[in-house]
């Protein structure tokens, strides 16, 4: 029986221990970013996971820096704050390359003090012969439960991913029930651009707080709805404000929350005002929108204060400020009287369509061997001479095709666009962005697989 609400499980750290590295691999995906760098994760990453029939979310955090040196530091150890504070779970991550009495028992004791199940993973263990002495050694440490791992080959992660559903179990928590006929649906945008409006207006009531001062929206909100036959769960987040030095702790969890609605939505509704004009902000939220493979529609709101001539050339300047958009629908509306929210809602329905649609294996083949006689991918310098084989789809929701190919790196990005600029074009993949893979074909001693989201 599950609490009813997802669980969520903090990745916690000093810098450079691997954390993200851990996270790609108990999600089976270079998800977030890894780099030897140290602190090289600043904002707060959330990814689905599942294991043994319960479903969580990981928090990948920034490195724990107990004395912080200037503003930036202070904001990114805020964020890392809430993740420890919101988690139900915690996995503090140590180096094993390091000797086990180098420990900052400093942060071991603020994780203890958090009174919350503390999972204690010694990470860069590369034999299992070592796993015993490895537990031995951090017995001091007064964790009930230590899993020596290697994030890099998933050595141990098992154990670990055993260890997280079992704390969880106990907490009450399991398998979340979705309907796989229902539309997850986020309403995102900056402060005070309509969302909520338009939400209250799409389900017909004052479900919440409508204010002129920017910010009043701070949890996620949603409701169930049924338009022409489908389901749709409609999230009303907070704004997405510009990054300060010192923003404020409720500000960031705001934003947070939103990413999280983000993440679990199927389709993104991305307010701009239009009597405001376009920002760099706004082009910042439409670009993470798109990185998460989301359907795209974007709802130009406060239509009403707009005028003739004006009207049209802010629709005319959308392609400049955003080009990576071509394939997605602009829709002018008026959140107050309702003008254009019927056409909002009709292309969810065509968008969620996309995103589930299925191309026949016969049509793809025929397709891919068309676009080869067109172009064929161009060498690039040190490169090996480029060759692609094959294009299949692996995937829907967001829908997913594989390029088999002699070495990834080998293929150029002007050629990985052009294929999947046609796949939209021809495919009819219009209002979402797809995910193209590439991978060697097997046999190759360079065999590996890169993933490239659009």
């Amino acid at each position: 029986m599950s609490n009813g609400r997802e669980a969520l499980v903090a990745i916690v750290g000093e810098p450079n221990v691997g954390k993200s590295t851990l996270m790609n691999k108990i999600v089976e995906a270079r998800i977030a970013l890894t780099s030897a760098v140290a602190g090289t994760t600043r904002d707060r990453f959330y990814a689905p996971a599942s294991w043994n029939g319960i479903d969580f979310s990981l928090i990948d955090t920034a490195g724990i820096i107990l004395e912080q040196r200037d503003e930036l530091e202070k904001n990114v150890q805020k964020q890392v704050e809430i993740a420890i504070a919101e988690a139900d779970l915690i996995i503090y991550v140590l180096d094993g390359k390091k000797p086990a009495d180098s420990i900052n028992r400093n942060i071991m004791l603020k994780l203890r003090k958090q009174k919350k199940d503390v999972l204690l993973v010694i990470n860069k263990v590369d034999s299992p012969k070592k796993f015993v002495e490895i537990v031995a050694e951090y017995a001091f440490t007064g964790f009930k439960q230590i899993f020596p791992v290697s994030a890099v080959s998933g050595m141990g992660t098992g154990d670990l991913l055993d260890g997280i559903t079992e704390s969880l179990k106990k907490q009450g928590f399991g398998q979340i029930e979705k309907d796989p006929s229902t539309i997850s649906v986020a309403i995102i945008g900056k402060p005070n651009v309509g969302k909520s409006s338009l939400f209250n207006k799409i389900i017909g009531e004052e479900r919440v707080v409508v204010s002129a001062v920017p910010g009043t929206t701070r949890n996620v909100v949603d409701t169930d709805l049924t338009y022409k036959g489908h389901k749709i769960k409609f999230l009303d987040t907070a704004g997405l404000k510009r990054k300060e030095k010192n923003q404020p702790l409720p500000d960031i969890y705001a934003a947070l929350q939103t990413i999280r609605a983000m993440r679990k939505a199927d389709v993104c509704l991305f307010m701009i005002d239009a009597s405001e004009g376009i920002s760099q902000q706004d082009q910042r939220i439409a670009g993470e929108i798109v990185e998460a493979s989301k359907g795209f529609v974007l709802v130009a709101n406060k239509i009403d204060l707009l005028q003739g001539k004006k009207k049209d050339q802010l629709f005319g300047q959308l392609p400049d400020y955003f080009p990576f958009l071509w394939w997605a629908p602009a829709v002018p509306i008026s959140a107050k009287d309702g003008e254009g929210v019927k056409e909002v809602l009709d292309y969810i329905l065509k968008i969620e369509e996309n995103r589930k649609k299925e191309i026949d294996a016969e049509v793809l083949k025929n397709f891919f061997y068309a676009k080869q006689k067109i172009r064929q991918p161009q060498r690039l310098r040190d490169e090996r001479v480029p060759k692609v084989y094959s294009l299949q789809q692996t995937g829907t929701n967001p829908p997913v095709f594989l390029m088999m190919v002699n070495e990834p790196s080998a293929i150029s990005m002007q050629f990985r666009k052009f294929i999947q600029n046609a796949i939209m074009k021809e495919l009819g993949f219009w209002g979402t962005p797809i995910v193209l893979k590439l991978q060697a074909k097997r046999g190759n001693p360079k065999f590996n697989e890169e993933m490239v989201n659009y």
